[in-house]
C-alpha cells in the first residue's frame, strides 16, 4: 500500500459511512476495445500465423496424398437463333440481362432430375469406378436414384460472367470418370433440348395449320356472301354506270334548281316593289308611266291636252296680254284638261300595277310549286344514289375482306414453310457445344495457394477467439468501462498506457516532473486535482492507494499524483507502505537503505529522521 499525506494541521473527521462491498463487474456489462486486446497478444499472433501455415503445408500434403479430386467443365453457347430461315446466320444477343437470364434457366434444365437420370442410366457412366463403387449392389442392380441424389448435390451450376457461356462442373476422385460423366450429361440434355425444341416446331406448326384451315373457310364464306350480295344489288362492275347517270341527274336538278330559285327571288323582289307602289310607299317608276301613257283609253286625253294648249299659244301670240279674258279662261280649261289626264294616267299606273302584282304573286307560286317539285326529286335520286354507294361500299369492303384473308393465307402457308425449313437447320437451336469435357491432368484439389491460408487463417482465428473469450470471461477490472456498473463508485480519471502517449516517455514514474508536456502528465494532473478538491471538501489530509495486484501500478499513480499536488503548491510527504516489494524509494529518486517506515514503527528513529527529499521538492519515507 501506498499513501500519500499532504502536510497540514489534522482537522477533526466526519464519522465514516458504513459502505457495503461492491459487486464484481459481470462479464456481460465488459466492453472490450479489440485493437488494444489485439497488440497486446501481438507476440502470440504472429507465432501463430506461423503455426497456422505450418499446418497448412501438413494439411496440403495429407489432402494431396489420401483425398485429391480432379475436375472437369462441358460448356454450352447461349444464341439468339434464327429470326427468319434464310438468315445467314444467327443474331447477338445484345442485353447482357437477357443473356443472363436465358443462361440461368438452361442451366436449371441442365441439372434438372430428368437430365442426370437419363445420363446415368446410360452405359458409359455405368461402367465408370464412380459408379461402381458407390452406386452398385450386387444383388440390387445399379441404384440409379441414390447415383442422381448425389449428382444433384455435386454438379455445380457455371455462367461466364461477360459472355455467353454457361455449363456446369463436377469433381472425382477418379480423372478418367470426369469426361464420362459430363459427357453423359451434356448429351443428355442435348436430347432434352432438341425434344423440347422438336415439341415447340410441331406445336408452332399445329398452330398455324389451324389458322390456315380457318382462313381457308373464312375466305369460303366471304365468297359465297360476295356472290349473293352481287346478284341481290345487281352489281356488275365496281364502275357501275348506274352512279354516272345518277350524278349527271342530279348536277342538272341542282342546277334548274338554283335557277329556279335565282328567279324566284327576283321575282319576290319585283314583288315586293310592286306591293310598295300600291300602298303608295314608293312613287312610280318612269317606265310604269310610260307603259300608262301608252294605254288606249290615255289618247283622247292627251289629244284634248295638245289641242287646249295648241289653242293657248294662239291667243297668246293673237293678243299678247296675259290677262285677256279669252287667254285666262283657255289656261283655266288646259288646267282641267292636265288634271283629268293626270287623274286618268294615274289610274291606268294602278290597273296596270295590279295587274302586274297579280302577275308576279301566279309567278312566284308557280316558282314555289316547281322549287318544290324538283326538291322532291333530288331528294329521291340522292337517296337511290346513296343507297347505290351503301351497296358499292359494302361491296368494296367485302373485296377488301376478302383480300385481306387472302394475304393472311399466304403468309400462313409461308410461315409454315419457314417453320419447316428452319426445322431442317442446324443451327436454328438456341444452345450448341461450346468446349466438350476433358480428362484433368492435375488435381483441382487440394490447392497450396488455398489450403495453407485456409488453414493459417483457421488457426488464428481460433487463437483469436480464445483471446476474445478469455478477455470476457476475466473479472478482473481492466478499464473505466468495468466500474460503470458498480454502485457508488466514482472514476475521476482514467490514465492512458504509456506506450499511447506521443511523447513516448521513458518511464510512466514522476512522468509529470519529467515529461510535463505529455499527454500522460496531463491526465495525472486532471486527476490530482479532482482529488484535492474532494480532499479539501471533505477535510482530509490523507490519501490511501491501493493495488489489487502486483503490478498493477500504484507506484506509477502514488509517484505523479504526489508530483502534481506538490507543482500545485501543496508540501507532501509519500509513505511506502509495501514492506512486500517496496519500490517507492527507486521511482522517487532517493535512497532505500536509508532508515524508513518499518524502523519507525519499531522505535528505532523517530518520524523526523527518516524523511528523505528528491530533486522535484517532494519527501519521502521508504
Amino acid at each position: 500500500m501506498t499513501t500519500v499525506s499532504p502536510s497540514r494541521p489534522p482537522v477533526p473527521q466526519p464519522p465514516s459511512r458504513a459502505r457495503h462491498p461492491a459487486p464484481v463487474p459481470s462479464s456481460s456489462a465488459r466492453t472490450v476495445d479489440p485493437f488494444r486486446l489485439l497488440r497486446r497478444h501481438l507476440v502470440l499472433l504472429v507465432a501463430t500465423g506461423f503455426t497456422g501455415v505450418f499446418l497448412g503445408v501438413v494439411v496440403f500434403i495429407l489432402f494431396k496424398q489420401f483425398l485429391p479430386m480432379y475436375s472437369g467443365e462441358t460448356l454450352f453457347e447461349i444464341r439468339a437463333g434464327l429470326d427468319e430461315a434464310r438468315d445467314i446466320a444467327g443474331k447477338d444477343i445484345a442485353r447482357d440481362d437477357i443473356v443472363l437470364r436465358l443462361a440461368t434457366t438452361e442451366t436449371m434444365l441442365l441439372t434438372s432430375r430428368e437430365v442426370l437420370e437419363a445420363a446415368v442410366k446410360q452405359p458409359d457412366v455405368q461402367t465408370t469406378a464412380w459408379f461402381k463403387d458407390h452406386y452398385y449392389d450386387k444383388q440390387m442392380g445399379p441404384l440409379i436414384d441414390a447415383a442422381v441424389d448425389e449428382l444433384e448435390e455435386d454438379v455445380m451450376r457455371r455462367l461466364v460472367p461477360g459472355t455467353s457461356l454457361f455449363g456446369i462442373r463436377w469433381s472425382s476422385k477418379v480423372a478418367s470418370d470426369v469426361p464420362i460423366i459430363l459427357t453423359s450429361i451434356g448429351r443428355a440434355y442435348m436430347d432434352k433440348r432438341k425434344r423440347l425444341d422438336e415439341e415447340i416446331y410441331m406445336e408452332n406448326i399445329e398452330v398455324f395449320k389451324n389458322e390456315l384451315a380457318q382462313t381457308k373457310r373464312e375466305l369460303d364464306d366471304l365468297g359465297q356472301l360476295i356472290e349473293t350480295f352481287i346478284r341481290e344489288k345487281g352489281i356488275t362492275t365496281l364502275d357501275d354506270p348506274r352512279s354516272n347517270q345518277l350524278s349527271l341527274a342530279m348536277q342538272d336538278l341542282v342546277e334548274r334548281i338554283a335557277e329556279t330559285n335565282s328567279a324566284m327571288t327576283l321575282t319576290l323582289s319585283m314583288y315586293s316593289q310592286v306591293e310598295a307602289k300600291l300602298e303608295g310607299t314608293i312613287e312610280p317608276s318612269d317606265d310604269d308611266r310610260r307603259l300608262a301613257q301608252d294605254h288606249p283609253a290615255i289618247r283622247p286625253h292627251e289629244m284634248a291636252v295638245l289641242q287646249t294648249k295648241t289653242s293657248l299659244r294662239s291667243l297668246r301670240a293673237q293678243y299678247h296680254d296675259p290677262d285677256q279674258y279669252s287667254i285666262r279662261k283657255q289656261d283655266m280649261v288646259l288646267r282641267s284638261m292636265e288634271l283629268e289626264y293626270e287623274a286618268k294616267l294615274q289610274e291606268i299606273m294602278r290597273a296596270n300595277l295590279q295587274a302586274q302584282f297579280k302577275a308576279l304573286a301566279d309567278q312566284i307560286e308557280r316558282y314555289a310549286h316547281m322549287s318544290t317539285e324538283l326538291e322532291k326529286e333530288y331528294e329521291e335520286k340522292s337517296t337511290l344514289l346513296r343507297a347505290l354507294a351503301a351497296d358499292m361500299s359494302h361491296y368494296l369492303e367485302l373485296e377488301e375482306q376478302r383480300r385481306h384473308l387472302g394475304a393472311t393465307r399466304d403468309a400462313d402457308l409461308e410461315l409454315i414453310k419457314e417453320v419447316r425449313l428452319m426445322r431442317l437447320r442446324a443451327d436454328a437451336s438456341r444452345v450448341r457445344l461450346a468446349q466438350a469435357a476433358r480428362t484433368p491432368r492435375e488435381v483441382s484439389f487440394p490447392k497450396i495457394e488455398l489450403v495453407v491460408p485456409a488453414t493459417a487463417v483457421l488457426v488464428l482465428g481460433l487463437v483469436v477467439g480464445l483471446i476474445f473469450l478469455r478477455e470476457f470471461t476475466d473479472q478482473r477490472v481492466k478499464s473505466a468501462s468495468d466500474l460503470v456498473v458498480v454502485p457508488d463508485a466514482r472514476i475521476l480519471g482514467v490514465i492512458p498506457e504509456l506506450a499511447e502517449d506521443p511523447c513516448r516517455s521513458d518511464s510512466a514514474e514522476l512522468v509529470v516532473s519529467r515529461t510535463p508536456q505529455s499527454v500522460l502528465a496531463e491526465s495525472y494532473r486532471q486527476t490530482s486535482a479532482l482529488i484535492d478538491k474532494a480532499m479539501s471538501r471533505l477535510g482530509h489530509q490523507t490519501l490511501l492507494v491501493v493495488g489489487g495486484l502486483p503490478g498493477s501500478g500504484t507506484t506509477t499513480v502514488i509517484t505523479n499524483i504526489a508530483a502534481a499536488s506538490a507543482a500545485g503548491g501543496r508540501s507532501v510527504v509519500v509513505v511506502d507502505a509495501n514492506f512486500r516489494r517496496p519500490g517507492l524509494a527507486r521511482a522517487m529518486g532517493v535512497d532505500g537503505e536509508e532508515p524508513g517506515l518499518g524502523d519507525t514503527l519499531m522505535g528505532e528513529f523517530d518520524v523526523d529522521k527518516v524523511i528523505q527529499s528528491n530533486e522535484y521538492g517532494i519527501d519521502v519515507v521508504s
